[in-house]
């Protein structure tokens, strides 16, 4: 929350706290520097990608993808961990591969650094309390900033990368996503040798794959899924920090500073941060309450813990999910690898390790967090919403309560 205001809604901020465009939505979201260096290790590109700066990200991308190619640096990492080491060396282009390591470097440097700056610049918009426009509408698309649900994101790009991010509002990101696994796929030849592992024709699926291509692939896979959950998290807190604003300027510029103390019946109800709550205070004032007896004030809610799952009503981006899809990501890689040479396949070897490595990534955070872990986040109460108003239209109050889904009211005794 901020700790000063300024009325800086008629002025350009000096630090914006996010964007909505039609090319989607981006916003100074704190993110550990150290996540942000792990995924530009687990491929250049991503590091950048995960703290929203996706232009660098997208150029990082690209050149990954063709100079680790010229360089056929994936096939030296396999046969590596397969201990063929001379022929490792004689599969590397060593005058692409010189050219891979300053950039590969300078990816890891780079995203841990503006990790670092992001997070200076989130403590600065909230001190400067800059507004944030919840919608955008042009010719080509209508973008709104609302709720999702991350594991929602999550489940679309286990099915497709790039449909989590279409999904969480993201469009050149989600489009970006999908060409490049399209891309990839083809490359590698992943679908035929998808299709070969699961009929159980394990010899054909090995022999069917291009090492080098498929190799990005469960790097790819992991991002996306984890990528596509932290960004729908990160729209859900700017949403929050959206409306707590616009609740405190609507309070301030009514001159909402005392209780109120008018009219016949007082009501008291509770709300999660969501788009029913402005349609509630609209409903409110269209029935003839006055905007002065609406009052909405958000709750600083004390629950810090992290939690292995966020969900709609509980997002604060400290979920243990980090810890897994980076275990995920690292096992895909490895079961990929030594897919090649094992009866399953690299699809079966690589979903085991996909599954493996969350799975030891939960078991990991676990016991790291176990004194302050929360297993399922759960709903809260966000904001309270204040209303006086004479007797004759409680009901009707109560009526668009139950229909804008406050969590609970309660009328309050006439003295």
């Amino acid at each position: 929350m901020p700790h000063q205001k300024f009325q800086s809604s008629n002025i350009k901020p000096r630090y914006s706290k996010g964007k909505i465009s039609v090319f989607g939505i981006n916003s100074v979201y704190p993110r550990p520097p150290w996540i942000a260096a792990w995924w530009a290790a687990s491929f250049p590109g991503f590091g950048h990608m995960y703290i929203g700066k996706y232009l660098h990200g997208f150029v990082l991308i690209v050149w990954e993808l063709v100079v680790n190619n010229m360089a056929n640096l994936n096939m030296g990492i396999a046969l590596s961990f397969h201990g063929k080491f001379e022929e490792a060396k004689a599969q590397l282009n060593q005058d692409w591969a010189l050219l891979y390591v300053a950039v590969y470097v300078y990816s890891i440097w780079d995203s841990y650094r503006c990790a670092v700056e992001i997070n200076k610049n989130h403590i600065l918009a909230e001190i400067e309390d800059a507004p944030v426009a919840p919608s955008d509408v042009s010719f080509f698309d209508i973008i709104t900033l609302d709720k999702k649900h991350p594991w929602v994101g999550m489940v679309w790009s286990l099915l497709s990368p790039g449909l989590g991010q279409l999904y969480s509002g993201s469009t050149i990101v989600g489009t970006f996503i999908l060409a490049w696994w399209i891309y990839v796929c083809h490359k590698a030849v992943a679908v035929r040798t998808w299709l070969y592992s699961f009929l159980g024709d394990f010899s054909g699926a090995s022999a069917a794959v291009d090492w080098q291509w498929f190799l990005f692939i469960p790097s790819i896979y992991a991002f996306a899924i984890y990528h596509a959950y932290s960004s729908v998290n990160e729209n859900n807190i700017l949403f929050d920090i959206e409306q707590i604003r616009n609740l405190r300027v609507r309070a301030e510029n009514l001159e909402q500073l005392n209780p109120i103390d008018s009219g016949n019946v007082h009501l008291i109800a509770t709300f999660e941060h969501s788009p029913f709550l402005d349609m509630a205070i609209h409903d409110m004032e269209k029935l003839g309450v006055p905007a002065r007896n609406i009052v909405a004030l958000p709750l600083e809610n004390l629950d810090s813990k992290p939690h292995v799952i966020d969900s709609i009503h509980r997002v604060d981006g400290r979920s243990i999910v980090d810890g897994a899809m980076m275990g995920g990501s690292i096992c895909a890689v490895l079961g990929a690898i030594y897919g090649f040479v094992l009866y399953w396949g690299p699809i079966i070897w690589g979903l085991v390790g996909l599954a493996g490595g969350i799975v030891l990534g939960l078991i990991i955070e676990i016991a790291l967090n176990k004194k302050k872990l929360k297993l399922f986040a759960g709903q809260k109460s966000e904001v309270i919403l204040e209303v006086a108003c004479d007797a004759s239209l409680q009901n009707q109050l109560i009526k668009i309560l139950k229909s804008r889904k406050a969590l609970g009211f309660a009328l309050m005794p006439k003295p």
